[in-house]
């Protein structure tokens, strides 16, 4: 027999299975021999993996069984193809029926389907309202600061050299928010996970365009009302509150 790997560490732990003895159904059933370790694989449940073994069809013959047939372009469509060159060769009167993988998985996708569709809506909105806050909070920071601008201008400073101090100031104080919130979403991710099918809650891609996304918005909330107020004349803006 050939046992997952789940069955290999359940059953011999820190031991290798391999010619090791199993009995299938009963304790008086023969004794089987591990030859080999196959990788998990899941069945009934996207969400667990169950401990399972495989056996020559000579050994285990069964009522029922089940062929898979990779086939190229849609499987829907070739469905009837694979019935018709498999019906010659059933005994008697028996008849195959050739359903899609697509259609077999389907109810157990629909659920993971709809919650991923939820969460990639959720995020999208938490980013929108953290960006338009962020956005706000530093836009209107900048803007308080036309005062000191127009005396940096009217003391000589250049204008791109007062934009780019307010630019980097801006950044300087979104980065410590980031750092703070990607660490809380890595140490979170382990409740998530659960939740999350093939899909690592601690995704490169994902983290890094959130980051990015925060970023660019600090750098335009602060280059905005910067680079206005810096267009602005030295006496006027010496003159606002």
């Amino acid at each position: 027999m050939v046992v997952g790997e789940s069955m290999a560490k359940k059953l011999w732990p820190n031991e290798d299975a391999i010619g090791k003895c199993a009995r299938v159904g009963a304790d008086t059933a023969p004794c089987r021999t591990v030859v080999g370790i196959a990788e998990d694989v899941r069945r009934g449940s996207l969400s667990e993996t169950e401990m399972h073994y495989y056996m020559p069809i000579e050994q285990f013959a069964r009522a029922e069984g089940g062929l898979f047939v990779r086939t190229r372009g849609s499987a829907a469509e070739r469905a009837d193809d694979v019935r018709r060159a498999l019906q010659p060769l059933m005994p008697g009167v028996s008849y195959v029926t050739a359903t899609p993988m697509t259609t077999i998985v389907a109810p157990q996708m629909r659920s993971w389907s709809v919650g991923a569709t939820m969460f990639t809506i959720f995020g999208v909105l938490a980013l929108v309202l953290a960006a338009v806050g962020r956005y706000s909070v530093i836009a209107y920071n900048v803007a308080q600061r036309t005062h000191e601008m127009g005396v940096r201008v009217a003391l000589g400073a250049q204008s791109r050299d007062v934009v780019r101090l307010i630019v980097r100031e801006g950044v300087r104080v979104v980065v410590p928010g980031v750092v703070l919130g990607a660490a809380l979403a890595l140490v979170a991710g382990r409740w998530v996970a659960p939740l999350l099918f093939e899909v690592s809650p601690k995704d490169p891609p994902v983290m890094a365009t959130v980051v990015a996304v925060l970023i660019a918005v600090a750098i335009v909330a602060s280059w905005l009302p910067a680079a206005r107020a810096a267009r602005v004349d030295p006496i006027e803006a010496l003159r606002a509150d």
